[in-house]
């Protein structure tokens, strides 16, 4: 049972005696702390102490926190908790009292700031203050709305860093850097002919671009440069934040590309990049967006290009789901870039970029269950019988690290005379997989002579090598690697757990193989996501290669005739002597309950229907095979698509209607999505 429990706490000081005025500190540190810390961190079981807490405590370092009193709204107090750094409250009172609004300083109403340490922790030193701030200017309460996130971020890397801390106060003090005074006379100028397109607080923007650039980033670029950085980024934060409003749950993509110089090694701005502004929505707590992850999609659409070292800047405010990003890249055998270039590279990005948004993942540790792993030792050493038997494997998946994928192999054989060790054999095969012994011992006999045995151990391959185009971690193409170069280190085997997986493979494959034979034109993550999503999951291995091409260019089809387009539920449908094809477009993936939901009163053969559903963008599909000779049962089966599909238009909002479409022949089979986009 969790009860609430306090660490203890002793000011610096006066630690060693309970005299009136440290009891007084002490109780004014654990109410700050109280109010600044999760209510978890002091709740703990028995068996619980606070040195458990400890690395979560950390972690939450340096804390910055606003509250409005409870007893006075128009005061607001400003926390900061950190490790103690000299003078880090001294910044921390110049950048809440001199900051909050630019250019004027605010009356500080109370000051409070202790350093103190933890018992339990050590003797680490923390600092904590907080500053009351009285606000009865109406006008200054809106200003401080706008510019806290921002501040709290500033003082978030300011009270842990000296470095971040003098160049924070630098910029926001008076420069003596004339292009750092061009920018500044430049945005303003912007202000005072754009209003209210461009608003005052894009001098935040500009504080916070300036601070975060490292200053050879400003010294190679011209003010110029700079402003349109600082001001493309302000209008996309702007109009990202109005579109999220109104539509939370939709993806929104802002792109910028221009052509410039920068200054080269001989000192003039020659120097020939493309500078490529993106802004985006998170719409999960997990995504994040890096580097890699654009310049991946650039270098697609223009393979000869490298980034500028230094030029990628990110800028993410606090818990904002919105984030901006800057990147430059240059021609690696110099040169300019044409407009026909730029024209196929915008084109491209949006579409790609919107797949390239990455999701944080914990590593994934599973404990192993030891007796499901002496069952299955015991199954597939019940399968060798006979001394020219191939040896029996069985593979699981275990654990999932920072760098690495784990597998738990069971390998069982018949040892034969002068047969090395699998782990010698893996030491002598130079493999690029990472062998981990665990046991090995001897589980019978064949002909009361030859031994069977049964080896446990793990392997390691590196994760980053099956990311999908979405980074996540493609399991299926890692086990498969895994069997490859397993069969070359060991030899042939049976795969005793791959039998279905394998065929889906084998399927995906033939799959490809019909696409790539008509030059069609797809996405990869597309193709996997349709293909993996088919259930039951037994069509995956049974449905015919001509079937599943069929249903796919029909959603190739659908993509490019909805992309870009502000519709609601449509339906394609083609049919021959054997099967219904239907594809069902939808913006709202609730679409898919209603339909199921209608089909289950459709009295059908089992196995007769399979169903893939996936995601693109903001629009969802649906795709149904059904196999039928029955010409009627095919038109039942139609007729029940439309049903699902008029109770999700009666369900819309009136001013959400749209009449309904049925396009019974899709466009032409070999327009794929590339083109579509490429065309746009």
């Amino acid at each position: 049972m969790l009860k609430p429990r306090f660490p203890t706490i002793q000011t610096v000081f006066d630690p060693k005696f309970e005299g009136s005025r440290n009891l007084l500190y002490v109780s004014a540190i654990e109410q700050s702390l109280k109010k600044l810390l999760p209510e978890s961190f002091f709740e703990m079981s028995e068996e619980e102490t606070f040195l458990d807490k400890k690395d979560y405590f950390f972690s939450m370092l340096p804390l910055v926190k606003t509250l409005r009193c409870e007893d006075n709204p128009q005061n607001f107090s400003f926390f900061m908790l950190s490790r103690y750094r000299a003078n880090a409250f001294k910044f921390f009172f110049e950048i809440i009292s001199m900051w909050l609004v630019p250019g004027k300083r605010l009356d500080v109403g109370m000051i409070f700031a202790a350093d103190f340490c933890i018992q339990e922790f050590g003797e680490d030193v923390y600092t904590i203050c907080e500053i009351v701030i009285p606000i009865t200017n109406a006008s200054d309460l809106v200003e401080i709305e706008s510019n806290l996130p921002i501040i709290e971020m500033e003082a978030s890397l300011g009270v842990e860093s000296s470095f971040f801390a003098a160049r924070i106060l630098e910029v926001k003090g008076i420069s003596v850097d004339e292009k750092t005074v061009l920018i500044q006379d430049r945005i303003r100028n912007l202000i005072r002919r754009n209003e209210p397109l461009i608003g005052r607080d894009i001098m935040t923007e500009m504080q916070h671009l300036l601070v975060i650039s490292d200053n050879a980033f400003k010294a190679h670029r011209k003010s110029f440069h700079l402003t349109k950085i600082i001001t493309s980024q302000y209008i996309f934060r702007k109009e990202l934040l109005e579109s999220v409003r109104e539509n939370p749950q939709k993806r929104f993509l802002k792109l910028k590309i221009f052509q410039t110089t920068i200054q080269g090694e001989d000192g003039l701005f020659s120097r020939n990049i493309l500078s490529v502004l993106v802004g985006v929505n998170f719409l999960k707590d997990k995504e994040f967006f890096e580097e890699q992850h654009l310049l991946t999609v650039i270098q697609n659409y223009m393979p000869g290009v490298k980034a500028v070292d230094g030029s990628f800047i990110a800028n993410k405010r606090g818990n904002e789901k919105i984030c901006t990003a800057y990147l430059e890249v240059e021609k690696i055998e110099g040169g300019t870039f044409k407009i026909l270039e730029m024209k196929h590279l915008k084109q491209g990005l949006f579409v790609d970029l919107k797949d390239r948004i990455a999701h944080l993942m914990h590593p994934v540790f599973m404990p192993r269950n030891e007796e499901e792993v002496m069952r299955n030792v015991l199954t597939i050493s019940s399968q060798m019988r006979y001394l020219q038997d191939l040896p029996q494997v069985f593979i699981s998946f275990d654990e999932q690290t920072h760098s690495d994928l784990v597998f738990t192999i069971i390998f069982v054989r018949v040892v034969k005379p002068g047969s090395l060790s699998l782990q010698e054999q893996f030491n002598e095969s130079n493999s690029f997989l990472q062998y981990v012994h665990d046991r090995c011992k001897t589980v019978g006999m064949i002909r009361k002579k030859f031994v069977k045995e049964a080896t446990v151990f793990r392997l390691k391959i590196k994760s980053a090598d099956f990311l999908r185009l979405d980074h996540t971690i493609d399991l299926n193409k890692a086990r498969q690697a895994v069997v490859e170069e397993m069969t070359r280190v060991l030899g042939e085997f049976r795969d005793y757990n791959g039998g279905m997986i394998s065929k889906q493979n084998e399927l995906l494959l033939t799959l490809r193989n019909l696409l790539k034979s008509e030059s069609v034109k797809y996405s990869e993550l597309l193709l996997e996501n349709f293909f993996y999503s088919l259930t039951p999951v037994i069509m995956r291995t049974v449905l015919e290669p001509k079937s599943l091409k069929k249903l796919f260019m029909m959603l190739l089809n659908a993509i490019s005739g909805e992309f870009f387009k502000e519709r609601h539920s449509h339906l394609i449908v083609e049919e021959d002597e054997q099967f219904v094809y239907a594809i069902i477009s939808a913006e709202n993936p609730q679409a898919k309950k209603i339909i199921t939901k209608v089909l289950q009163g459709f009295n059908r053969h089992p196995g007769s229907l399979a169903e893939t559903f996936v995601q693109v963008y903001d629009s969802s599909f649906l795709g149904y095979i059904f196999r039928s000779d029955d010409k009627e049962q095919r038109q039942l089966f139609v007729h029940f698509l439309n049903e699902g599909l008029q109770r999700r238009e009666e369900e819309l909002e009136p001013s959400e209607r749209n009449e309904k479409s049925f396009f019974v022949k899709p466009p032409h089979p070999s327009f794929g999505l590339d083109q579509v986009t490429s065309e746009k």
